[in-house]
């Protein structure tokens, strides 16, 4: 990377981490909004903002990295095949997710809202489903390194 460019990124880090640091200040010390203060439910006046601030840097960091991996794909067609073959493999996952979760109604007494749903139950337990399986996955990945390591 060149010095200038270096020099760029640096300083766009910096103004993003003192606007975080301003927000994250105002938040904690600033104003609450006009009628909470004191109350259980006392909101700071900067939740929106810092809420807002926060989805910028969420779908700025996804636009980034999935910037780059294209770039990277692009250029390495070796790449492009084992993105292939991970984009099918987390498929598989998801659709194996998906056949063993349950959208079986939960008796829930009290609870009057919209989300006790086949529809939704299903896609919420394919989701945790996935979320143990590759949590699973993660764990024996990492002893399976660390067991490698002994014996090399």
């Amino acid at each position: 990377m060149s010095g200038t460019l270096k020099l760029v990124v640096k300083i766009i880090l910096w103004v993003i981490m003192g606007i975080s640091i301003v927000l994250l200040g105002w938040f904690y010390f600033g104003p609450d909004v006009p009628g909470t203060k004191g109350t259980t439910l006392e909101e700071p006046v900067a939740t929106n903002a810092s809420l807002w601030w926060s989805y910028i840097l969420f779908g700025l960091a996804v636009v980034i990295t999935l910037g780059f991996s294209f770039l990277n794909i692009f250029k390495n067609p070796q790449a492009l095949k084992r993105a292939a073959v991970s984009l099918v493999i987390i498929a598989a996952l998801i659709v194996i997710s998906y056949f063993l979760a349950s959208d079986q109604i939960l008796n829930m007494p009290g609870y009057e809202g919209n989300g006790n749903t086949p529809g939704v139950l299903k896609w919420v337990g394919t989701g945790l489903i996935t979320t143990y399986l590759l949590s699973g996955i993660a764990v024996l990945a990492i002893l399976y390194v660390e067991i490698a390591k002994l014996f090399k």
